[in-house]
């Protein structure tokens, strides 16, 4: 087998400095530079290595060919600037397992992108595998392999593990179904530690989860979930890590078999687990932007009176299987049901959020077609009606205390553009009910947090031409040449 090294060694020792020359106002501006094309990988599933410490350098582009793995005491880094293209016929896809390392460190002028090596235009939803980083912090089935079809392991004893950095990435087209409920996300964490950094990432197309958290205690912010097929920030397995400014965009023609939702919380399928071990994460000033433009004509079915949003889509928020996730200070708009806490098989979910180990406290809630559902539960092993009229949701979605509240549409909402399609974030104005809707009284929002006024992801100082998005995400991958 071919060593790393031998395949992309060509760039390394090819590799160019390029000198800092001072130059006056009438210079001109300097031509892009250009680099190699090299392969990573091999082509095969099986047991490709990145045996020694290696960097992919800008302005390379490289093609990531089959299951490419960075294994235990080796690290990759990459450049800022550097794209990275999936092969399709193989399914590229980067694994950074237990002990090993990724130096992803990209800027906002110049991102590391992640993205489909077929030719604009034609980029599909799961075009590629993903990137999956796995630790050795703790989860709550203990060690485990990694859903997708790889070889490799997560889980330990280690909170606080570093796996590196990902900072001003953007994957797109990623995310493969290996077979059922065994999937590649566009970014996979698998008991990653808090040790590792993450903030400003984008996944945009992919073709199952954005974002999917299998336990572990890894901070993040400024997330972008874009028109994603499944789920678009999807928490297992004990995971109880903190997030902040995190968007979703929803497509509504794009969904999921199984049900797509903005969230989807749980811990496993049993939902039998010890005290202590429930998946937790603290979540804060979400923008959920979901597929339903106009209440009013939505069906369930695409197409009927006027309906154009894929059936498949579900709910903003379903939380079910013991979880013990929260979520403050948050928008969640336009999707067929806004929230499901759901007692499904053994689980107490409902009981976790009446005792406020589950939190959905100073959320807006606008422009669902049903604001709550408590979908399919189960009382002594029996499972009741899945029509309910979700009265457990909304009494306390409506409780005293919570600061939540409810608009029949978003145009309440004052935001600067409309539901249909989105191709960009929306901001609210200054006289929105989003722009003072805030509150940080609650312990579990700790220090970690930036107290900021306004509920969702943006402020109302913040305009499509400046806020954390601009400069290096991408809201139209299809068309972009690379």
């Amino acid at each position: 087998m071919k060593t790393m090294t031998r395949i992309i060694g060509l760039a390394l020792s090819l590799g160019m400095t390029l000198a800092q020359v001072a130059c006056n106002n009438d210079d001109p501006e300097p031509a892009p530079p250009v680099g190699q094309t090299l392969d990573i990988g091999d082509g095969s599933r099986e047991n490709f290595e990145i045996r020694e410490n290696t960097t992919l350098a800008y302005p390379n582009t490289y093609n990531l060919r089959g299951f490419v793995y960075v294994p235990n005491g080796v690290t990759l880094t990459i450049e800022p600037g550097v794209i990275i293209k999936g092969e399709k016929a193989t399914q590229g896809t980067l694994i950074i397992e237990r002990g090993g390392k990724i130096i992803a460190r990209g800027s906002k002028e110049r991102p590391i992108v992640f993205t489909s090596a077929q030719a604009p235009g034609s980029r599909r939803s799961g075009d590629w595998g993903g990137i999956i980083l796995l630790g050795k912090a703790p989860n709550n089935m203990g060690e485990q392999t990694i859903e997708g079809g790889v070889r490799s392991n997560h889980g330990g004893n280690d909170p606080a593990d570093n796996s590196g950095v990902l900072s001003y990435v953007r994957c797109e087209f990623a995310g493969i179904e290996y077979n059922t409920d065994n999937e590649i996300n566009g970014i996979t964490l698998g008991s990653v530690g808090s040790g590792t950094t993450l903030d400003h990432l984008q996944v945009s197309y992919s073709g199952d989860d954005s974002f999917e958290w299998f336990g572990g205690a890894v901070n993040a912010k400024y997330l972008v979930a874009f028109n994603g097929w499944d789920d678009d920030f999807d928490t297992d397995n004990g995971f109880s890590g903190k997030i902040q400014f995190a968007l979703a965009i929803r497509d509504p023609k794009i969904g999921d078999k199984s049900a797509s939702n903005g969230f989807e919380s749980d811990n496993n399928a049993t939902a039998s687990l010890t005290p202590g071990a429930f998946t937790r994460p603290v979540f804060a000033n979400v923008t959920l932007l979901g597929p339903v433009a106009n209440p009013a004509a939505y069906t369930d079915q695409a197409g009927v009176n006027g309906s154009s949003t894929d059936a498949r889509f579900q709910a903003a928020l379903h939380l079910r299987r013991n979880t013990q996730l929260s979520i403050f200070n948050s928008l969640i708009a336009a999707f067929p049901v806004g929230l499901i806490i759901e007692n499904d098989k053994s689980s107490t979910t409902r009981q976790w959020a009446t005792d406020g180990l589950l939190n959905v406290t100073n959320c807006v809630m606008a422009g669902m077609v049903k604001n709550f559902q408590d979908a399919q539960y189960w009382s002594g092993g029996t499972q009741l009606s899945p029509d309910d009229p979700g009265a457990f949701g909304s009494d306390y979605f409506n409780r005293s205390g919570g600061g939540n509240s409810v608009f029949p549409s978003t145009s309440a909402l004052q935001l600067s553009g409309t539901l249909s399609p989105l191709t960009q974030p929306l901001f609210p104005a200054a006289n929105s009910p989003l722009a003072t809707a805030a509150s940080w009284t609650n312990s579990l929002v700790s220090s970690w947090f930036e107290k900021v006024n306004y509920a969702g992801a943006f402020g109302p100082n913040e305009t499509a031409a400046v806020n954390w998005t601009s400069g290096w995400c991408n809201f139209d991958p299809q068309n972009t040449p690379y």
